[in-house]
């Protein structure tokens, strides 16, 4: 993975800010747009329960009239294991039905980035985990993180709305931005801010993770913090449906 420069914004301010300042810190995008690099943090092409199998679809939206190649790398927990390179012609969409096995003919589960090495060459990346079955499919769409949406040391990211309880799951996953290995942390608190319990795992350098979130809690909040850069994320499943919900936790 290439590394990102880190640029913080806040979504949350917890103490009153002049509006000036306030107008500064607010003025990044929520939503990544055309850029020239940017970080899927989770894909997969794997098996699940009663014969689910879990595949990414994944578009790509050339947005110049520049024909051009684009890195895409792929890590798991040992960190970066395969890496491929992407030509796409000018205003032209590629569109990849099974991502990690048309592109990187692999399966399995982890983050992939995506690097055109130019900040001329911009791109849209729009992303979804799927299953297909006798009811149709069931899909879950993935956010990506540009700079904005990476959280670093002492600036921890959010998860809202979080449940392990009998109605939902949740699992916490990572996909480190850093050479250096790292450990991540997260808190969780009930919607009163009552502390719940924590959580933490390592990470390699460039690796990906993700875990289930065994403390019980209905509608609450986590509080990830990272050792290094890295982008995370929450995905609440119901558990009767299995329909996940996915959200990308911002940095404060």
């Amino acid at each position: 993975m290439k590394k990102l420069i880190v640029v913080v914004f806040a979504l949350v301010l917890t103490t009153p800010l002049l509006a000036e300042e306030a107008h500064v810190r607010s003025k990044a995008p929520l939503v990544v747009g055309a850029v020239s690099h940017l970080l899927l943090p989770t894909s997969a092409y794997a098996n699940g329960q009663f014969g689910a199998v879990f595949k990414t679809k994944i578009s790509i939206a050339n947005v110049t009239g520049n024909s051009y190649t684009i890195r895409a790398g792929f890590s798991t927990q040992a960190g970066e294991v395969a890496a491929q390179n992407i030509t796409i012609f000018a205003f032209e969409t590629l569109t990849y039905e099974n991502f990690l096995s048309d592109v990187f003919q692999t399966s399995g589960a982890g983050a992939i980035d995506f690097d055109s090495s130019n900040t001329s060459n911009r791109f849209i990346v729009a992303a979804q985990v799927y299953v297909d079955g006798p009811n149709g499919r069931f899909s879950t769409s993935v956010q990506s993180a540009d700079e904005a949406g990476t959280i670093i040391a002492g600036r921890p990211g959010y998860v809202v709305g979080v449940s392990a309880d009998s109605f939902d799951r949740t699992n916490l996953g990572c996909a480190s931005d850093s050479g250096f290995p790292q450990t991540i942390t997260a808190q969780v608190y009930g919607p009163s801010n009552e502390p719940l319990g924590s959580l933490s795992f390592d990470m390699n350098p460039y690796g990906w993770n993700q875990v289930p979130v065994h403390i019980g809690v209905t509608n609450g909040i986590m509080v990830i913090n990272s050792t290094q850069r890295a982008v995370c994320y929450g995905v609440v499943v119901d558990n009767t449906s299995n329909d996940g919900t996915f959200q990308l936790a911002v940095p404060d």
